[in-house]
């Protein structure tokens, strides 16, 4: 158990998620084709498999981090290399999310700045934040979340007349029932939003329901992420959507009001930086905290710089700053490698926890 607990509140924490989440969806989306806003949709249904062994263990341990309860459940031993390997993960999300970072910077506003310029800088401001602490991570989303979400509804709105609604029919026209399926369990695969509530849970302010807070998350991301995408397919059309690096980009560009303002796609890329530099810092943050409680250390701070430095001569060294390199991995590896740590590893730990529950009943029985 933390002493001197961070507190946030529900809201913070379901505007924190969706903030993170909806960052990506501003960025990068795969228009599969037509009906990928069906995949959207069904993804909840995956979305709560999926999440089901964490929720139902950060109910049993409601004061304990998921880095905290796993060697109780695990043992010692075991619970400290799966703790290591959360370490390796948030480290690996804040890197690729650096990485996505400097891939959009650069080419647009800074084609001559070197990567390492642009990494050090950013990594200086999501230290910073690091260093603040999460409340300060939770107040920034707190303020700039509702603000975004009303630029994403307002550009949608902008952009009603020029909207061509028979790109959506016939529904299904270009899906099987397993493809739509498949899409929609890799869409919910992405949303590795359950592993960050299972360690922020023990810092909710209110006796809280999780399971309400992630719900309510995820029905908010979905409500947002389907303002971007049904607007962006109406308003590009199929095969130009396909094509586009950045449709939703792409999308808002041709927005004018009343033939006089245009070019307030300003307003998204602002949004889009505020969210990357959220993001980065929250996972940094979580790195830290998840090697914190594995090793029993008392000062957060000192870690700041060496797992910044870390970052650093990962992204630099690795071929991960490559445009090529860093959307494959978001694309083809990035739903599976959250699998194992939202789902496999929590599967394991809870089969585990009803089998040592399960002996305990039976020795107590033969007592």
């Amino acid at each position: 158990m933390i002493a001197n607990l961070e507190k946030i509140s529900p809201l913070q924490v379901i505007l924190l998620l969706s903030f993170c989440r909806i960052a990506i969806v501003l960025l990068w989306f795969n228009f599969n084709n037509q009906d990928v806003w069906i995949t959207q949709i069904i993804a909840l249904f995956y979305t709560a498999i999926v999440s089901a062994p964490l929720l139902f263990l950060s109910k049993q341990f409601a004061t304990l981090t998921l880095i905290e309860y796993l060697p109780i459940i695990t043992g010692k031993l075991v619970g400290k290399i799966l703790g290591a390997l959360y370490i390796g993960f948030f480290l690996f999300l804040a890197t690729l999310d650096l990485s996505l970072f400097d891939n959009i910077l650069k080419p647009i506003n800074y084609p001559e700045t070197p990567d390492s310029v642009i990494v050090l800088l950013a990594l200086i401001t999501c230290a910073y934040g690091v260093y603040l602490g999460l409340e300060c991570i939770c107040r920034v989303a707190e303020f700039f979340t509702p603000q975004i979400f009303a630029i994403i509804f307002f550009y949608a709105v902008l952009q009603i007349p020029d909207m061509d609604f028979k790109v959506f029919l016939p529904i299904l026209a270009d899906s099987t029932f397993s493809e739509i399926n498949f899409q929609a369990f890799i869409t919910a695969a992405r949303m590795n939003e359950i592993v960050v509530l299972a360690i922020l849970a023990p810092f909710i302010n209110k006796k809280g329901n999780a399971t309400m807070i992630f719900f309510w998350t995820m029905i908010v991301i979905i409500v947002f992420s389907l303002i971007i995408i049904v607007p962006t397919l109406a308003g590009l059309g199929l095969d130009l959507s396909k094509k586009t690096f950045d449709p939703y980009y792409l999308f808002i560009k041709q927005i004018n009001i009343y033939d006089f303002i245009t070019r307030i796609e300003f307003l998204i890329v602002a949004a889009w930086n505020i969210s990357m530099f959220v993001k980065i810092s929250l996972m940094l943050h979580l790195a830290i905290l998840c090697f914190v409680q594995v090793f029993g250390l008392t000062n957060r701070k000192v870690l700041i710089i060496p797992m910044g430095i870390v970052i650093f001569i990962t992204a630099l060294k690795t071929e991960i700053l490559s445009s090529v390199v860093v959307f494959n991995i978001i694309e083809y590896y990035v739903p599976y490698i959250n699998l194992i740590f939202m789902f496999v590893i929590p599967v394991i730990a809870l089969a585990i926890f009803f089998l040592k529950r399960t002996m305990k009943v039976k020795i107590d029985c033969n007592r």
